[in-house]
């Protein structure tokens, strides 16, 4: 199930989601905290000077050491209106990294995914990496397979949906690990979880020439060289606000969208990210959600 959002209700969510941008970068200058906006959130910057105007999420990088400072200040910081959601805040959260939410919007995306949240950016962490390259598909390739595990035991499928996997034989891993994730979800999370965090970990940030997303959708192509992050931090704006950049911005999205300057297509400006329920004006109780949610 997925809702588009009409046009005006577009203008609303990006104004929110830029909104919790400008408390994330108010957070960071209190602080002392670097990061930069990355991926569609970078190119949005650079060609459109805000938000991609078919996209409707913002997703930013931080450098590990950063980081893990802001986790920590999040943890023992009441920031208001808003608040970091995460594997350690959220049973059913399914995913690795964490989002920073305004918590007077409501926000399911996925339908088998019973978690409960409000409208956000997306915060990764930019890790070392090392720099041979054979090495680094072989952590990716680790990454990414964790990943899905985690993923196929956070998401809760009907019966007839989880019997059809045994159907298609690419899916029987995905089968298995549902099976025993439904008697020992939290185990099995918190396990998987670990692993991730060790590749992260593998090598200090700082120690080689190379960093990368581990989180992010492109695989190899999250790799870049340590001197994108070097020198001076441009500052550009974006929407109502300024937002910091990479200092080699141009080589980082040159390496993982080629001449990003160019428009994609007309059929492929679209948003890929589900909205299985939404409330831009309030925060609506979990169950109520939920219960919603399944009653289409």
């Amino acid at each position: 199930m997925n809702h588009e959002l009409t046009e005006q209700e577009l203008t609303q969510w990006k104004g929110i989601i830029t909104d919790v941008l400008r408390a994330f970068h108010e957070i960071c200058e209190k602080y002392g905290l670097t990061y930069y906006a990355i991926g569609g959130t970078a190119i949005g910057a650079v060609r459109h000077q805000g938000i991609i105007p078919w996209d409707d999420d913002i997703d930013v990088g931080m450098p590990r050491p950063d980081f893990e400072r802001f986790m920590e200040i999040c943890r023992t910081t009441d920031f208001g209106d808003y608040e970091l959601v995460s594997d350690e805040t959220h049973e059913a959260y399914n995913l690795p990294f964490p989002k920073f939410c305004k918590k007077n919007t409501t926000l399911m995306e996925r339908a088998d995914v019973p978690c409960v949240i409000g409208l956000y950016i997306d915060v990764f962490a930019l890790d070392a990496t090392s720099d041979d390259r054979a090495e680094v598909e072989v952590l990716m390739h680790r990454y990414k397979k964790l990943q899905n595990r985690h993923e196929a035991i956070c998401t809760h499928s009907t019966f007839a949906e989880y019997i059809m996997l045994l159907t298609k034989p690419h899916e029987w891993g995905r089968f298995c690990y549902k099976t025993i994730g439904f008697f020992f979800r939290q185990r099995m999370r918190r396990s998987l979880l670990r692993q991730m965090r060790a590749i992260c970990l593998k090598y200090p940030y700082g120690s080689t020439h190379h960093l990368i997303n581990y989180g992010g959708s492109y695989m190899m192509r999250e790799v870049f060289h340590s001197r994108v992050v070097e020198g001076e931090v441009p500052v550009m704006p974006f929407e109502n606000i300024s937002i910091r950049m990479l200092p080699g911005f141009d080589e980082y999205l040159r390496g993982i969208y080629g001449d990003y300057m160019q428009l994609p297509p007309e059929e492929k400006r679209a948003s890929h990210h589900t909205k299985a329920y939404y409330n831009l004006d309030a925060r609506e109780p979990e169950d109520v959600v939920i219960r919603k949610v399944k009653k289409g």
